[in-house]
């Protein structure tokens, strides 16, 4: 396994944790911290699982090339 598809599969595995965590939340599993409220955890992890795809999808493109 190289470096760069090393990087790949943590950062896919970052995703993988905040898309778990993020279902535990909707279901009521995990409660939020730091005063948040449902809503609000729920909007942070959709945005943090956003952005990793993001990343995920430029890391892939750069393999390509």
């Amino acid at each position: 396994m190289t470096y760069f598809s090393k990087g790949i599969e943590q950062t896919q595995l970052k995703r993988d944790l905040k898309a778990t965590l993020l279902e535990s939340v909707r279901a009521g599993d995990c409660e939020p911290s730091h005063g948040m409220t449902r809503k609000d955890a729920i909007t942070l992890l959709m945005q943090d699982i956003a952005d990793y795809d993001e990343i995920l999808a430029r890391l892939r493109l750069q393999g390509d090339a």
